[in-house]
């Protein structure tokens, strides 16, 4: 392993058992945990988020549309081009962790299953703008941001003009620091689902990253 991976996987480890740890937390006591309702009404209290509330969940919803066309742009970027694969670093490298992210998506839907962890209800006095059939641990929506977006953002300046780059990422990061509170805001997670769809998401995109940079490296 090169040393160009190595920082990468080791924050991916880090973050990992941190939501391992979180994990076992949540199947031994079950949600909510302590602090939940409190953080819940504390957030909700907040009505002039909801507007902003109401974008990052849309965004959120749909965080897997501009994925996959930044994965055909990284295809088309390719042949437009007539770029040597083997010599385009970091454009492979790009590709390789975008490949990566995809086989990593689904990996909170398995939490789900395997945690079980019942979402909001008014029973525990916060609000719920709807019931959801799924499980709560972890946050998808969550995760799917963090995984999929950040890999945008890590490779926004490698395919954006300079001006685009800035404000590109800036806004990606937004939705990923609001999605939690927006998901708590509108009854759908407890703030320890959100905890678990950060610190799962940040294991899996270090991964992903991880794994682009040293396949880029070997292919």
């Amino acid at each position: 392993m090169a040393r160009a991976e190595r920082p990468l996987l080791a924050w991916s480890g880090v973050f990992g058992a941190g939501a391992l740890a979180l994990t076992v937390l949540v199947l031994a006591r079950g949600t909510p945990l302590a602090g939940d309702v409190r953080l819940t009404r504390a957030v909700q209290s907040r009505e002039s988020f909801d507007g902003v509330a109401a974008l990052v969940n849309a965004a959120g919803t749909w965080n897997w549309i501009p994925f996959l066309v930044a994965g055909g742009v990284l295809l088309f970027h390719g042949r437009l081009r007539r770029l040597r694969w083997t010599a385009e670093h970091r454009h492979r490298e790009a590709l390789y962790t975008f490949i990566a992210a995809l086989g990593l998506r689904f990996v909170d839907q398995g939490l789900k299953v395997i945690v079980e962890a019942p979402r909001p209800t008014e029973a525990f006095g916060v609000q719920v703008d709807r019931l959801r059939a799924t499980y709560g641990f972890p946050s998808g929506h969550v995760y799917g941001n963090v995984l999929f977006l950040g890999v945008m953002a890590i490779f926004a300046s490698s395919y954006l003009p300079p001006r685009m780059v800035r404000p590109t990422q800036t806004v990606l990061c937004a939705v990923i620091l609001l999605g939690g509170p927006a998901r708590v805001f509108v009854g759908a997670h407890w703030p320890s689902d959100v905890a678990g769809g950060y610190l799962w998401g940040a294991a899996a995109l270090c991964l992903a990253a991880g794994y682009g940079r040293w396949a880029s490296r070997v292919a």
